[in-house]
């Protein structure tokens, strides 16, 4: 049974990914900052409350992974969570500008270093990273938010140059809108109609991790057939 690492899985693109990777069979390791309990988990999805910005709790994760769950290192990695804040970039505060980057790319980042030293031994492993369409345009209204999920890619790709000669994986989704939570700072929405869901990107994942050993998507831009934004 493979295991997999996904962050931000409390809400959104995370969760509908956790739940059908379990639904799989998959042994998932899902972390976010607050799970709702109301919800019903499969008995193979494990919920781990950490602020992947947070070394403490991240330091802390590792250790339950490890001493708990006999997981050094998961196969496969799932760097899903995000935060997203728009507007005029003088409008964004201090704080909203170190809180993408340390979410969207640090966090990323330090988590992939920690894993690579037992992948490259295992000869074998997984990363997905979801980035955004945002990455490969201009972002007026968006400049901080789209330059993360920009470093994501580039960081992404160079990975996948470094690290394919041991076995391992990498793949980037840059899906458009999606109707989750990331915009709800936004001032703008899509229609139903005009948008992806949660579940579309759960199961290209699906898709992605049950590939052939020998093949790798190195990049894979989502887009609704429809494009209709509008002002809240």
């Amino acid at each position: 049974m493979k295991t997999v690492l996904l962050t931000g899985a409390s809400s959104g693109i995370g969760l509908a990914t956790a739940q059908a990777l379990a639904k799989e069979g998959y042994q998932v390791f899902g972390l976010g900052r607050h799970f709702d309990e109301i919800l019903s988990y499969p008995e193979n999805l494990h919920r781990i409350s950490c602020d992947i910005t947070d070394a403490h709790a991240m330091q802390k994760m590792w250790k339950e992974l490890k001493e708990v769950h006999h997981c050094n290192a998961p196969d496969i990695i799932i760097h899903n969570a995000g935060v997203g804040y728009y507007g005029l970039h003088e409008t964004i505060d201090d704080a909203s500008i170190r809180e993408l980057v340390r979410t969207n790319i640090e966090a990323p980042m330090l988590l992939t270093s920690h894993v690579l030293p037992y992948m490259k031994q295992r000869g074998s492993g997984q990363f997905i990273f979801i980035s955004s369409v945002t990455s490969r345009k201009t972002n007026t209204y968006g400049c901080a938010y789209g330059a993360t999920k920009a470093a994501l890619l580039s960081f992404a790709n160079s990975l996948f140059e470094e690290v394919r000669k041991h076995g391992i994986k990498v793949t980037t989704l840059l899906p458009d809108m999606t109707k989750t939570e990331l915009y709800r700072n936004a001032d703008f929405t899509a229609d139903e109609e005009a948008c992806l869901f949660a579940e579309d990107i759960a199961d290209l994942i699906l898709t992605l991790v049950s590939a052939k050993e020998h093949l790798n998507v190195t990049e894979l831009t989502v887009q609704p057939q429809k494009h209709r934004i509008r002002k809240k």
